[in-house]
């Protein structure tokens, strides 16, 4: 899924202005950015091999199919892997793949179970993908704003979807929003995130950077975010906002390639 995002991003970028040239940065950022995912799921379970052992013990690690600084060591070859790559792509790839690479690990160390910095640490992780396509591209700024909309879209179903998890995260002691200010308020805080994405997806056109076809595309996605947030039920808006999201996307790519 990372290494669709950068596509997607590359893509709206206007990556293959320049024709099939563009092959290298994009193959490179793809492959890129799958090696760093693979190894912030790898330090995940490494961090989590003790609450697996009696959660998830079908994992790697409590199932004995890897040993715990095995999979450290898998993990750290992933990062320096996926970040030498993005130094045959441009210095701003190298930069963004190294941020990545270290909130990764202190997501998977310091930020899972935090009221909202995991939200938040998500939420920049999914947008930053996209961001990395437009920088592989040469041309990030059409990104930025997918980023932001992905940032602030993905926070608010973040936020709303913990409403619905909240018996059993406080069973497995993970810290939410929702517990520590409760599903009204919560739901006013995710709700505001997807406002806040609905409100600035006019921009890229307002700007000129892209047409009428995105603006009449992203305007269908908005009223499936609207939607979502008027069901006023948690497991309907992750539904809608998950529809609503690739609905934004695939305007994006409508705008890009018209």
């Amino acid at each position: 899924m990372a290494g669709v995002a950068v596509l997607i991003g590359f893509v709206v970028a206007g990556g293959f202005a320049g024709g099939m040239d563009a092959a290298a940065p994009l193959g490179l950022a793809m492959i890129s950015a799958f090696l760093i995912t693979g190894a912030g799921n790898a330090i995940n379970d490494y961090f989590d091999r003790e609450i697996d052992v009696k959660n998830a013990p079908y994992r790697p690690i409590p199932k004995g199919l890897i040993t715990p600084e095995g999979a450290l060591a898998a993990s750290v070859a992933l990062f320096i892997s996926g970040v030498v790559l993005a130094a045959f792509i441009n210095p701003a790839c190298v930069l963004l793949a190294g941020l990545n690479s270290l909130m990764l690990y202190a997501y998977a160390k310091h930020l899972k179970g935090s009221v909202l910095f995991g939200n938040l640490g998500v939420s920049y992780l999914t947008g930053s993908t996209f961001f990395y396509g437009g920088l592989a591209a040469g041309n990030p700024l059409v990104t930025f704003f997918l980023f932001l909309l992905a940032f602030f879209a993905n926070l608010g179903r973040e936020i709303i979807g913990d409403i619905e998890d909240i018996v059993g995260d406080k069973a497995a002691g993970i810290k939410t929003l929702a517990m520590a200010i409760g599903p009204q308020k919560s739901w006013l805080a995710g709700e505001t995130m997807i406002i806040l994405a609905v409100l600035m997806s006019p921009l890229p056109y307002i700007f000129g950077l892209l047409g009428l076809s995105y603006l009449i595309m992203v305007l269908a996605a908005d009223a499936l975010f609207v939607m979502s947030i008027a069901q006023r039920d948690a497991r309907r808006n992750q539904r809608l906002t998950k529809i609503a999201i690739m609905a934004g996307l695939v305007a994006f790519l409508i705008g890009a390639l018209a």
